[in-house]
Order: C-alpha cells, then structure tokens, then sequence
C-alpha cells in the first residue's frame, strides 16, 4: 500500500495552496542504499541536495560536535509557500548512539522520497508545501565515524569517559588480537563457566542449566589492560547521549552514561536549542537500532512536581499514542510497539532517565518516539516467529551470507588467559575499498531497502497529521454610516490539536491561537485588532468565528486582511477588497 493510499482521508483535510508549484524537473541526487555512509558521505549528499533543490531545501549548522564536526539539519519546504517557521514542522533524526547506523540511513531515505516525490507525487507535493521536515541524520557524527572505521562496537559519545569509576579514562577498550578486523569473542574450557557447547551446532553455546556442569566462560576479544580482573569494561567513550537530556535525568549513579549534568554534551544541547528555538515543530522521532519495536513515553515514572504522585499520560494524549503506534504497527508488517518503560518497578530497574523522547513529550509537549528498527528477523527469521534465533542466524551465515557474519572458534595464545578460542557472530562487515564498515542488520537488497521506505511511510504520515489553522472564510457585512461588520472563521484543517498535545497545556507551552485584522481605507471601531481564541480541536472541528465593526475612510470597498497565527500550526491570512 502507498503513501497516497494510506492518507486519502487525511488529505481531503489539506487542500493544496493555492500557489501551486511547478514539478521538479532537477536530476536527484544518487544515493545508493548499499553501506552505511560515513560523515564525510552525509555531508556530501546534503550539500548536492541543496545545490539541486535550492528552493525546498536549506542546511542548518546548528552547532559542533565534541570533536568538532559540524552538526547538520536539512531543512525541508517550499519556501515559495512561506517560511518555514510559519508552517507546521516535524522533526528526525539518527544514529543518537554511535552503532546504531540504520537511524542515519533512514534519515535519507526520507529526503530520497521528499526530494524525489515533489512535483510528482500528490502527498508529497503538498506535504513540502504545507509543512516543514527537519532532519537530522547523524546526531553524533563522532561516535558513529568511529563505530563505522574502527573494528570494535561504540554506543556512546567519544568523549573520555570513566565508566568503571577507577579514576582512569577509556583505559581497557577492546582489541583486534588476531587482527582479523572484527572484536568477536573469546572462549576458553572453564567447568565452573555459565555456558555450554549447543546441541543443535557445534558453533554455538548455550547457557548451561542449574547443577548442571558449563563448560565455557565467555570473555568479549581483548586483554585485562589494567589489571583489574576485568576485560573491556571502560572502552572508548560511554556518555550515554541518549541520558543527558532533562527530562527526568538523573544522576550516574543511578543512570550510567547520563553525565555530569542535563545537556552536559554540545550535541544534545545544540539540537535542544534548534528545537527550543523552532516551536512550529509538532512531532519528534529518534530513530534507533536494536529490537524490531518502536517505544514512546513514558520512559520513566512521572511525577506531579507538587504533589510528588505519580501522575498518568492524560486519555486524549493515550489515544493519540495508541492510534500512530498502530498505524507503525500496521505499516511495518504487524511489527510490535512497546508503549512505555518504567510503568513498575524500583527506579534503578523500572526506567530509562534522561531520554529524549522523554524531554520531547513532558517538556517540549510533541509526540515523540524511538523505533528500534535493527533486527535480523527481516532477513533469518526462517519459521516466521517474528525473531531470528542463533540457528536460524547461522543458517542465513550458510546459506545466503558465504559465510560471512560468523567466524569459525580459532585456537589463540592469550597472553593472560593462555589457551583460547577467538569466533562467534559479525556485527559488522568491513569493504576495504571504502575503507569502513556496514552494520550486518543494514545488509543491502531489496529486504532493507523496502524496510527504509516503511519507515519513511509512517515518518511522513505522521507530518502531514500536524495541526493546519486556515482562515476559512472572511465576509463583509455593511450596515449605517459607512459601517460595516467583519466575520472571519478559522478552522483547524489538521488532524492534531492547536496544542498538539494535552501536555503540553499542563506544563503551559502550548500557546492559544492568534487571530488579527489589518485595514486598509477603514479603521477599526470595535474588536480588538489581535483576538486570542484559545486552542483549536483536531480532525476538522467546526470552526471558530471572531467578529470586528470598521468604518470606511474612503470611497470604495475598504481593504481587509484577516490572518491567524498558531505557533503549531501555521500561519494563513484571507484577505477582501483593496
């Protein structure tokens, strides 16, 4: 089912402007969904898209990154129609954490179907029109060039970080022993270990039942750098940027990674800003890369800051969740949507502090979410269980890979440990030629390929439901003397609300709709010229109507402009005369 197909109903509530604009006629340009692309690919592309599409795209640098990348948003509307603060915007981004490369990739391929769509395909012609996409591929571009060029994992900032508490930064980070260009890991013959060799492969290990002799201990490929017993437990990095937002941050000795304090890191605190600055923005998502699930908030017990009770999502925000969760589930092939963490249990074990989406719902007041897109299901889930177990990734090894995502157990000299054996799954392929590494789980091919124009579907479905205030109709009415009577009524075209989201009232962000008269040949003898009409409902709720008295000071019809302005959604004026 198409883009088109899914919203029919939604764009019989979002008529095109008026001003209609001619069909793209540029080149796009290439952007080949065969790796994962690096920074340098990123800001490349970027650049040809706004030497390309001069007039629907613009390339913000909203700040620098720890170690001084230039952090990029595309800018995406026709900027014929208005500008793009006075429409309703809708924000993406990806690869928040380093290894989790598929965020950026969805990222372009939703400019891919924006840039190529406009001028040809309906929906997205006046979603450009309409309203204004931001996006973001690579928050961290630090993190990720690393995890792209280097042969061991990162989640994390690159920022030194002391992760084991020893006083020491980054000191035991994993090692390439047998210089084969993976991390894998290393096993060697322990009877007291957790784990046993599998029945089903030979390859494989499971964990071995209570009482019941092991058979191996497992370590991650590396050495005891600081000799303290452990194996690679402070790496490169470790500052959780996904944990240093405010919403309900707390501190690393109850969220590891969160950093010394809220916004700490010149990555969150420059999207932070561009956001804070950028109120039109009616919806956030967080793409991520690990589960084949999508969240939302809450993920942390939230409490009424005076009472210090818990306090519930309201039932109008619930709905809202519930019906986009749906429609991803729908559109992503019934895939499942987790709707909160952290609803029970001890705060230490029931939540997620310091999270984004968090930020995004509690303090900015939009829809947020995080799809977790990364899984091997799409590719080796051979008996259709909705998940790829260990057997079935070994098969898809075998059978469609050469071999390739997993190392067969290689005898080892440790120089601590003595006898090992090196092997296990590939995370990542490395190309040679490019000189960087793709992330097995974004395997080119049709399957992913197909995966990113899902998510792009449900990405974009949720932009075009943003609040749309129109001024629906503005009459003139004369009466005695040179009187007459303006009424103007003004509509929300939208799905969402005014205030987007009922949160955003409680913590008084949202602001009331604005609707204002400006004369020509007349002046304005009863009405205030701005009037404040508080919020408007959703999905075509009737309109509102606001009324002024003028007197004409000249002969002929005077000239009239009504215009309402909603900080979410958007401006529009009528106008009569002249």
């Amino acid at each position: 089912m198409t883009i088109r197909h899914i919203l029919a109903a939604v764009l019989l509530a979002v008529p095109l402007l008026a001003f209609s604009s001619p069909p793209c006629v540029a080149q796009a340009p290439e952007l080949v969904f065969d790796h994962n692309h690096t920074y340098a690919e990123v800001v490349d592309y970027l650049q040809r898209v706004v030497r390309t599409y001069p007039n629907i795209t613009r390339l913000h640098t909203i700040g620098q990154s720890f170690e001084g990348r230039d952090l990029l948003v595309l800018e995406v509307t026709n900027q014929r129609t208005g500008d793009a603060l006075t429409k309703p915007g809708f924000w993406m981004d990806g690869n928040l954490h380093a290894s989790e490369v598929m965020g950026a990739e969805v990222c372009l391929k939703n400019i891919d179907v924006l840039i190529n769509g406009y001028g040809n395909d309906p929906f997205i012609t006046d979603l450009v029109d309409t309203r204004t996409i931001y996006i973001m591929p690579k928050l961290n571009p630090d993190g990720s060039d690393y995890y792209l060029t280097n042969p061991d994992g990162l989640r994390s900032s690159v920022r030194p970080h002391d992760s084991d508490r020893d006083g020491a930064f980054d000191e035991d980070p994993p090692e390439d022993l047998d210089g084969d260009g993976n991390i894998l890991q290393m096993r060697i013959r322990d009877e007291t270990g957790p784990m046993k060799t599998s029945p089903d492969d030979p390859r494989l290990m499971v964990r071995a039942e209570p009482g019941e002799p092991g058979e191996w201990r497992v370590y991650s490929e590396g050495v005891d750098n600081d000799d303290d017993g452990r194996f690679n437990e402070d790496g490169v990095g470790g500052l959780d940027i996904n944990r240093n937002w405010p919403g309900q941050w707390q501190q690393e000795h109850i969220q590891g990674g969160a950093g010394p304090y809220p916004l700490s890191e010149p990555e969150t605190r420059a999207v932070a800003e561009f956001l804070l600055s950028h109120p039109n923005v009616t919806g956030l998502i967080n793409h991520h890369m690990a589960g084949n699930f999508v969240y939302r908030p809450p993920t942390a017990l939230h409490f009424d800051p005076v009472t210090g009770e818990e306090q519930p999502m309201s039932p109008a925000d619930e709905s809202v969740f519930t019906f986009f969760g749906n429609k991803y589930s729908e559109i992503l092939y019934d895939q499942r949507v987790t709707p909160v963490f952290g609803r029970s249990g001890p705060p230490r074990y029931g939540a997620i502090w310091g999270v984004m989406i968090g930020w995004a719902y509690d303090h900015y007041g939009v829809f947020s979410w995080v799809p977790e897109m990364g899984s091997y299901a799409p590719f080796a889930d051979y008996d259709d269980d909705g998940d790829a177990s260990e057997i079935e990734r070994l098969r898809w090894n075998d059978t469609e890979m050469d071999g390739r995502i997993f190392v067969d157990w290689t005898p080892y000299d440790h120089p601590q440990l003595g006898q090992v054996e090196i092997g296990g799954f590939v995370g990542k392929l490395y190309d040679p030629d490019r000189g960087s590494y793709t992330s097995v789980m974004c395997t080119p091919g049709a399957v992913f390929e197909e995966f990113l124009a899902k998510h792009a579907e449900w990405n974009l479905w949720m932009a075009s439901l943003s609040p749309r205030v129109q001024v629906t109709e503005v009459t003139m009415t004369p009466e005695e003397s040179g009187y007459a009577r303006i009424t103007a009524k003004v509509q929300n075209q939208g799905y969402l609300p005014t205030n987007v989201t009922e949160q955003a009232i409680r913590n008084e962000t949202a602001k009331p709709v604005k609707v204002s008269i400006s004369l020509e040949g007349a002046e304005l003898v009863f009405g205030d010229q701005t009037v404040d009409i508080g919020h408007l409902a959703g999905n075509r709720a009737g309109p509102v109507t606001v009324e002024w008295m003028i007197r004409s000071t000249r002969r002929g019809q005077p000239g009239v402009v009504v215009t309402a302005v909603s900080e979410k959604g958007g401006t529009d004026s009528k106008s009569l005369g002249g």
